[in-house]
């Protein structure tokens, strides 16, 4: 048998509640990101309060330059150079700042480290040059963020398992549950709606016209039940049986036909 014990830690963390989350575009790409003090709460719940069990410090600090700030594009077919932003007689770079952080956790031998960055001062896309003056607490949220979810915290975000619909529906039921003020009310009432979603799926099941399209309905059904039957400590068998009626019904009926 394997020892799971390397991954003690890590899945002491549960699954990340959406509340905490956002999803933003960049490049083309849908991103989730995570409310960095939830993520520092789900590691004092593990760990220990910050200090204690955890902590970080900031080992180095530095400001790099990226690009040359540019005015003006040139045109070397025409021979007209590019112009730059230039302060006294030296141009003007855009710069970024960086962070490496030492983050620690059970004793202070433990230790591991994450970069963070920022963009400091840069041209904005309107044509301003811009300096960001929360460049630091900036910087070290993002390596913190980082070095946090190399032990697990939120590790579902970075690994893109939240990108998966059933995986944040699932997650949503688990923090639902443990959130609820009053327990039993909460889970009465995700019992209720999970068997009123398998009556509806029931009934298209009976309405589809080719044993194709009812596989396709019942498939998706069945993932729904076996994944939040456990969790309502429900028989998946038992609450699926609609499901199965509906399908035989409607099956000796399109072979009749």
């Amino acid at each position: 048998m394997t020892d799971n014990s390397n991954m003690s830690i890590w899945k002491s963390f549960p699954k990340t509640d959406e509340t905490y989350t956002k999803v933003a575009s960049e490049g083309g790409r849908k991103l989730t990101s995570v409310t960095p003090v939830y993520m520092v709460k789900l590691a004092t719940e593990a760990l220990g309060p910050i200090g204690q069990g955890w902590g970080y410090s900031i080992i180095e600090e530095r400001f790099d330059n990226t690009k040359p700030i540019l005015l003006i594009e040139g045109d070397k077919s025409k021979g007209v150079a590019p112009v730059y932003m230039m302060d006294n007689g030296q141009i003007v770079w855009e710069k970024t700042h960086t962070v490496v952080m030492e983050m620690w956790h059970g004793t202070k031998e433990n230790t591991f480290i994450q970069y963070g960055h920022t963009k400091y001062s840069y041209m904005t896309n309107t044509g301003k040059f811009y300096v960001d003056h929360e460049y630091g607490k900036k910087s070290v949220t993002d390596a913190m963020t980082k070095c946090l979810s190399l032990i697990g915290v939120c590790s579902d975000i970075y690994m893109g398992e939240f990108d998966d619909a059933n995986y944040r529906s699932v997650a949503k039921l688990e923090n639902d549950l443990k959130k609820a003020d009053t327990n039993d009310k909460v889970y009465h009432q995700k019992v209720e709606e999970l068997r009123t979603y398998v009556k509806e799926m029931a009934v298209q099941i009976s309405m589809c016209p080719t044993i194709e399209a009812m596989q396709k309905v019942i498939n998706v059904a069945y993932g729904k039940v076996h994944r939040e039957c456990p969790l309502l400590s429900l028989n998946p068998e038992e609450e699926r049986q609609a499901l199965d009626n509906a399908y035989m019904e409607n099956e000796a009926k399109i072979k009749g036909a």
